[in-house]
């Protein structure tokens, strides 16, 4: 592959020519559906403009078609409906959840949508090439949406490294210290707790990293091996006494950093306890713990996901990259550390703040020392999510077919690291990645 110098994503801040508003179908009216794809739809209405929406649970469809002004000949139960009718718009946003990602991608580009599709992009090493392949014989633009690509933080990183400040990057080391109190919510109480149904935490959580070492990097990978378990929210680990319900009287509520109405019940109404119930009154709240999964003892839910887990991967030209996910950090947050051969650059995402240090003989610490300050361009994901959007509208505005397919290749090449680190975890071994992708390659084509 030939991407190393990819930077898409850059487009909008270019100061290119305006684009019109852009009309588009959603697919799955839940979180992510409406904080992000509907809020920026609502805060950019001359930018994008939705005319339909699909989702099965009646009270999120209702209420994302009221935002909208979309009626009720244009809401639909199911995907299903939705694409069966005449193309509607240029675009479609998938945010179904992920075991529907395939099947309702490929009927979209069918039906003629270009598409935006959330991470991860299948549950199923075929289901990405699928969509990949789908998207080049229908020639759509498809993105999937990594917004960690589009924010100023890591096309600082990116800038910074191409431009050779360290010199010839040997090691990346990554870290994503995913938070105790956010891992529980979306991986021990939430929807993405099994594997079965989801898909495994390196796929559902860290393909967003995985895509940033294949963006990074920007060269094939050769070897990848992984490491982890689930060690802390296991039955063995609950309290003595503890009810499987945090509200039916937990002899440790407080003390128990997971108690549930500590977490929901509050004054904070924002994610993630939106997720809870569309109605953030505190009597609809308290009734979700009492009737759903997230007023459940995180040491009794029914996860099978790890909370710990190591990636290392060996690219074509030697660089390593070595990535750490943890569920049991005080504070959610990413790192980044580069090491070449004349220097080294380390970034914390959450600051927005990346550090080189150079080399110099006799010197200690390493002098120059070079700090750089970067904006987010706005607050969910760092302003990534609002970047991905914009950089679909522009791809759709340009017909830039070509940007399309390259960093949709990044995204297949991420999503395959992912696969393969999960193969490796469970086999405990080493995986040939080409080797693997022939096997992936031939299983699709079987």
């Amino acid at each position: 592959m030939h991407h190393a110098s990819l930077l898409d994503g850059m487009s909008f801040f270019q100061g290119r020519r305006e684009m019109g508003v852009l009309e588009a179908v959603l697919l799955g009216a839940g979180q992510r559906g409406r904080e992000v794809f509907g809020a920026f739809a609502l805060n950019h209405p001359h930018l994008l403009r939705f005319v339909a929406v699909a989702d099965p649970c009646e009270e999120r469809r209702l209420a994302f078609a009221r935002q909208h002004n979309i009626p009720p000949e244009l809401q639909f139960v199911s995907w299903e409906d939705l694409l069966a009718r005449p193309q509607m718009a240029p675009l479609c946003i998938n945010t179904t959840m992920d075991r529907e990602h395939v099947s309702s991608s490929l009927a979209a580009l069918d039906a003629g949508y270009h598409l935006l599709l959330e991470k991860p992009m299948a549950h199923t090493a075929e289901g990405c090439i699928a969509i990949q392949r789908k998207a080049q014989q229908s020639h759509r633009i498809v993105q999937i949406c990594h917004p960690l690509r589009y924010t100023a933080f890591y096309r600082k990183v990116k800038e910074l490294v191409e431009g050779g400040l360290i010199g010839v990057p040997f090691t990346v080391l990554m870290a994503e210290n995913i938070g105790y109190w956010h891992f529980a919510h979306s991986y021990v109480r939430g929807n993405w707790r099994q594997t079965a149904t989801s898909g495994p935490m390196i796929l559902t959580k860290a393909c967003h990293d995985m895509d940033l070492a294949a963006w990074l990097v920007g060269k094939r990978v050769r070897k990848i091996i992984s490491f982890g378990e689930r060690r802390l929210f296991r039955e063995e680990n609950a309290p003595a006494g503890a009810p499987l319900r945090c509200i039916e009287g937990c002899p440790v509520e407080t003390s128990c950093p997971f108690y549930a109405p500590s977490i929901y019940l509050g004054q904070h109404t924002e994610w993630p306890v939106s997720v809870i119930s569309l109605d953030s009154s505190l009597e609809a709240r308290r009734r979700a713990l009492e009737e759903g999964p997230y007023g459940r003892c995180v040491y009794r839910c029914d996860n099978d996901v790890v909370d710990q887990q190591v990636v290392i991967a060996e690219f074509d030209d030697g660089t390593i990259v070595n990535f750490t996910a943890s569920a049991t950090s005080a504070e959610p947050f990413r790192s980044i550390r580069v090491l070449g051969s004349c220097g080294e650059l380390n970034g914390h995402f959450e600051k927005q703040e990346v550090r080189v240090d150079k080399f110099v003989a006799g010197v200690w610490p390493p002098v120059p020392r070079d700090i750089f300050h970067v904006v987010a361009s706005g607050s969910s994901h760092g302003g990534g999510d609002a970047g991905v959007i914009r950089n679909i509208l522009r791809l759709i505005a340009d017909n830039d077919y070509e940007t399309a397919q390259l960093s949709l290749q990044i995204a297949v090449e991420g999503h395959l690291m992912a696969f393969a680190a999960e193969l490796s975890r469970i086999s405990g071994q080493i995986v040939d990645f080409e080797a693997y992708r022939h096997t992936v390659l031939k299983s699709l084509d079987s």
